[in-house]
């Protein structure tokens, strides 16, 4: 079973590439990733990031068979840890491989069918979003993530997750929701795109 807990590390190296792990995992794909470095994470477990050279996305693996994502946060100091948690490799490698294009149609398609309903929160207008427009990024996101809840909110859930994407008319949005019984969604929140959020958004969108 995959720990949902993230995993702390850092770059090890740079210098000495292994190829491995992606070759076991994609051989027919090797080709078209750079090697960039090696994490060591704190329980000594040893990655290696891969990019891929058309749609600069990345798959960290290690020599298990198991596969990480790099875990976005704004406010981590140049010298903190990272954190990366475990995923699905072959649902990342699908991402990964996704055109920019297709990417978002790939993402609704994964999304959509596991969570059948959306169910909404009064705290999900309260940014005077519309359901039609919230549906549309979940729908279509170009970034899925994870996020606990606030620390000065102790009763909230224990996770969401959050959906970046534009609207029909292209505007950044931010949205939020929490999974509820019956493997439906819940909509907690939704408003234009917060600066907090802004790196990784441009990131993906590269």
């Amino acid at each position: 079973m995959r720990s949902m807990r993230p995993r702390r590390g850092q770059v090890l190296q740079f210098d000495h590439p292994v190829w491995e792990p992606l070759e076991n995992l994609a051989f027919e794909h090797a080709g078209e990733f750079m090697w960039m470095h090696e994490v060591e994470l704190e329980d000594g477990t040893r990655l290696h990031a891969y990019k891929h050279r058309e749609t600069r996305r990345y798959l960290h693996l290690d020599h298990g068979g198991r596969a990480f994502v790099f875990i976005w946060d704004e406010g981590r100091d140049v010298d903190d840890l990272s954190e990366y948690e475990e995923v699905d490799p072959r649902w990342l490698l699908e991402v990964v491989l996704a055109k920019p294009e297709d990417r978002g149609n790939f993402l609704g398609q994964y999304v959509s069918p596991r969570y059948k309903h959306l169910r909404w929160a009064r705290s999900a207008t309260r940014h005077r979003i519309s359901r039609k427009r919230t549906r549309f990024v979940i729908e279509h996101s170009f970034l899925i993530f994870c996020e606990d809840p606030p620390s000065d909110r102790p009763g909230a859930a224990a996770q969401r997750l959050v959906f970046l994407g534009e609207d029909p008319q292209q505007v950044p949005l931010e949205v939020m929701a929490v999974k509820v019984k019956n493997d439906n969604l819940k909509v907690i929140h939704a408003m234009e795109l917060r600066s907090r959020y802004r790196s990784a958004y441009e990131e993906v969108r590269k």
